[in-house]
């Protein structure tokens, strides 16, 4: 019986440090859904990002952070499918924040499986890169007009040179 309690134990602050890791991570969202794509966690970086609580999004189906576009072409449940298949997705695109405005995400789906081989659900964590998109476009744009400019150095000499003769 001692062995059964030390294990009892052993795991329940195994699972009190899972969810202390999970709860410290403000940059990524962090969740689980169920089968059918319901959230079933919710992590403090998940409502930094997406602007839910936890009590307004546990239950809701995941497809409300994907556009209205994606939606319709069923993109949510392809990506649900999809991770299935392959064990996990990695996907890029808008998704929508509770108050409507959108964000570039950087998103890995991974199925979650039982001992059987059955989907228990999925884990999803996702990463807003809007800022590091709007730095890369940023460059190329000062990198473009780098190369536009024309090269008036070398040709207001050429021409001094020319009057010279």
């Amino acid at each position: 019986m001692g062995d059964n309690g030390f294990t009892a134990s052993a795991l329940h602050q195994t699972a009190e440090q899972f969810h202390i890791l999970v709860d410290s991570v403000e940059e990524y969202a962090i969740y689980m859904l169920d089968p059918n794509g319901n959230v079933v966690t919710w992590n403090p970086g998940a409502q930094k990002i997406k602007g839910y609580t936890a009590q307004e999004i546990v239950g809701k189906n995941f497809a409300c952070f994907y556009t209205a576009e994606d939606v319709a072409g069923g993109k949510p449940q392809r990506n649900l499918r999809e991770a299935a298949r392959r064990g996990h997705i990695r996907d890029q695109g808008l998704r929508i924040r509770k108050d409507g405005s959108t964000f570039e995400a950087e998103v890995i789906i991974t199925v979650l499986r039982d001992a059987r081989g059955n989907i228990r659900g999925y884990s999803k964590v996702t990463r807003d890169i809007t800022d590091q998109i709007r730095s890369r476009e940023f460059e190329a744009e000062k990198i473009a007009k780098k190369r536009a400019k024309p090269r008036t150095t070398f040709s207001r000499r050429s021409a001094m040179n020319c009057a010279r003769r």
